[in-house]
């Protein structure tokens, strides 16, 4: 029997990284690129990209919890009738059609779900899924995985974190996501993406706020979003920036 060959390992710090957008849009693009881990703290748009960028074919998409099932990943039978039919999920179907597969919230995944990963994230020459139903399902040409999460490489187990082609940091929002916004919600978004992580605001809680001002005014937006206390800070505080600009 001949035992393929092993994926060289490699520390975190060797992978590509960097806070360039234009840089980590070229990656996500690149047919050569099978498994990226893309991190960086929330609501900068790496979900935004993972889904946009690059994206030429069908998409899937899970985020994970603890208590997310390896057989919602992988698939389950299911009863049909009086017979009980074998239905893939996400991962498989993407395995098959040659798709891009986004996981949110990786390191959030199970001890279940992350074993299930690792044949998922080989080399192409070896990846490899066995099913329930003894079928062995490889990836078709073009299947690729983005994962996201908020957390650095140093928190996946050595095994998943070197099955990783490219390790993208985010440090900034992505500049189309951040282009969805009106102008002074923009600049309020930038001033606090500055801040300390608990007093940071998300891109999607700027969104959400732009979305609702129209039918609650902004302030009833801001404190419909972030709650009555912190919504009103943050609308004190965004008022008082556009009168300082």
């Amino acid at each position: 029997m001949t035992t393929p060959p092993r994926r060289p390992t490699r520390d975190a710090k060797d992978s590509a990284s960097t806070t360039d957008w234009a840089f980590n849009e070229r990656v996500l693009c690149s047919k050569k690129v099978r498994t990226i881990y893309l991190w960086g703290p929330p609501g900068f748009g790496k979900t935004y990209a993972a889904f946009n960028v690059g994206v030429d074919g069908p998409l899937f998409a899970v985020t994970l919890t603890e208590d997310t099932p390896m057989a919602e990943l992988r698939g389950h039978y299911l009863p049909v009738g009086s017979e009980m039919k074998w239905h893939d999920g996400p991962v498989t179907t993407a395995m098959r059609l040659g798709a891009r597969l986004v996981i949110n919230e990786l390191t959030h995944g199970s001890p279940d779900v992350i074993s299930l990963l690792h044949p998922v994230l080989e080399n192409p020459d070896t990846a490899l899924l066995t099913l329930p139903t003894n079928e062995s399902v490889r990836p078709a040409p073009g299947f690729r995985v983005c994962a996201t999460d908020n957390q650095p490489p140093e928190e996946l187990p050595p095994a998943l974190r070197d099955r990783f082609d490219c390790i993208l940091e985010v440090r900034e929002p992505h500049p189309k996501a951040l282009e969805q916004l009106d102008e002074p919600l923009r600049r309020a978004a930038l001033r606090s993406f500055a801040l300390e992580p608990d007093r940071r605001v998300s891109l999607r809680g700027w969104l959400s706020v732009q979305r609702l001002s129209s039918e609650f005014g902004l302030k009833g937006a801001c404190q419909a979003v972030f709650g009555p206390a912190r919504g009103a800070q943050i609308h004190d505080a965004l008022v008082l920036g556009e009168a300082q600009n």
